[in-house]
């Protein structure tokens, strides 16, 4: 319910237009949004609900949202995941070299990824708008999510998900990529 024009979804109900700012539901749409249960939607993954949650409790203490991405990194940092990202945000090589080192290296990156899209929509859901450099982050985020989709498509081309995982990631970027976002 609206709590000073912010927010926040039933613990009893999940997930539901009704408790999402209007603006999030006339650019969130579809159902996949609204599905706990989703993987590939930016609040059905155990890494997309986990942020999310912590964003509503943050929020909870935080009405005006400011320092939001200080919040996020906070949040993601308690993961002890340790993804570099000042090595490998802007070099493939690097990228490709710290992925292939360990196999779970592809899971934290993912994960911390989803965390990322999670905690803009949800900004995006409880608030109506995003902070531009949580907006940045998580456009970054999902195009990081799309290039591990080309990557697993080349190693496993049999993949029967590929296809839904990138139109889903497709149609969180057009939605970020929305002037009424900011």
């Amino acid at each position: 319910m609206p709590k000073n024009d912010l927010y926040f979804d039933d613990e009893d109900e999940g997930l539901a237009r009704e408790t999402s700012h209007p603006n999030f539901v006339a650019l969130a749409g579809d159902d996949f949004y609204y599905d706990s249960g989703d993987d590939f939607s930016p609040f059905g993954s155990d890494d997309g609900s986990d942020a999310f949650s912590a964003l509503q409790d943050w929020y909870g203490e935080n009405k005006s949202g400011k320092g939001i991405v200080k919040f996020m990194n906070e949040f993601l940092a308690g993961w002890g995941l340790d993804v570099p990202w000042d090595r490998i945000q802007h070099d493939l090589d690097a990228r490709t070299q710290w992925l292939d080192e360990d196999a779970m290296h592809k899971h934290f990156f993912q994960s911390e990824c989803r965390a990322i899209v999670a905690t803009a929509f949800g900004q995006l859901k409880i608030a109506g708008r995003i902070d531009a450099e949580l907006l940045g982050l998580a456009k970054a985020a999902i195009a990081d999510q799309l290039w591990l989709n080309a990557r697993a498509r080349i190693k496993y081309p049999k993949w029967e998900f590929a296809d839904q995982e990138h139109a889903r990631l497709e149609q969180m970027l057009a939605v970020l990529n929305q002037p009424s976002v900011g």
